[in-house]
C-alpha cells in the first residue's frame, strides 16, 4: 500500500511538472493572434423599405438585440410586413439599412471602409421574397449591401438571415467569409 501511494504521488508530482512546460524543448508556446474583429460594433439596425412604384409610404423595420450575437433575446425585432404586387404581380422595393450601436449610428462608418465590411440577407423562401441584383458597392466593386433591391413575389411568410461581416485582407463579395460582428433572423410576411 505504501509502494502505491508513493508512485501515485510520484505520478501527480510529474504530471503537474510537465503540465507547467508549454513545448516539447521548455520554452513558451506564443499567444494565439487575436481574431482581427474591426473597429465597428454593431447590435441593432433599422432598415427601410420604399417601394419602386412610387405608390406607397416607406416602412421602417427595426431589431434590436443589446447583448449581441447569442445570449438573450433581442429587445425589439419587428416583423416585416410588405405588399405583394396586385393580381399576382411582383412588387419591387429598395432598401437602405442603417446600423446603431445602442442609439450611435454606425452606418457611416461601415461605409467608409467598405472594403472591409459586408452586409449579407440570407436563407428567405426566395418563393415569395427575394433580392434582386441591385447592391451598393464598395469602392474595389465589391458588395456592400447597407442598400438592396427587393421584390415580393406573392403573399407568404418566412425569415431572413441578416449579417454584418467584418475582412480584415480582402473581400470577395462571398457572404460566408470573414468574421461576424451582426447577426439577426427577422420574420416577415407579405400580405
Amino acid at each position: 500500500m505504501k509502494v502505491s501511494f508513493k508512485l501515485l504521488a510520484i505520478a501527480l508530482v510529474v504530471g503537474l511538472f510537465s503540465a507547467c512546460i508549454n513545448d516539447d524543448d521548455g520554452t513558451a508556446v506564443p499567444e494565439p493572434i487575436p481574431v482581427q474583429r474591426g473597429n465597428i460594433e454593431a447590435n441593432r439596425f433599422i432598415i427601410s423599405f420604399t417601394p419602386k412604384s412610387g405608390g406607397g409610404a416607406t416602412q421602417d423595420f427595426e431589431f434590436y438585440d443589446l447583448d449581441g450575437i447569442g445570449g438573450n433575446a433581442p429587445l425589439k425585432s419587428d416583423k416585416w410586413l410588405l405588399n405583394s404586387g396586385f393580381s399576382g404581380g411582383i412588387l419591387n422595393y429598395d432598401a437602405y439599412i442603417r446600423f446603431y450601436l445602442d442609439s450611435l449610428e454606425v452606418t457611416d462608418q461601415i461605409e467608409a471602409m467598405g472594403t472591409n465590411y459586408i452586409v449579407c440577407f440570407r436563407e428567405m423562401n426566395t418563393a415569395n421574397m427575394a433580392l434582386n441584383e441591385y447592391f451598393n458597392r464598395d469602392v474595389n466593386d465589391k458588395k456592400l449591401g447597407t442598400e438592396t433591391s427587393w421584390r415580393v413575389i406573392q403573399k407568404g411568410t418566412g425569415s431572413v438571415k441578416i449579417t454584418l461581416n467584418y475582412l480584415s485582407l480582402s473581400k470577395e463579395g462571398l457572404c460566408d467569409a470573414g468574421v461576424r460582428i451582426f447577426e439577426a433572423r427577422i420574420n416577415y410576411e407579405n400580405q
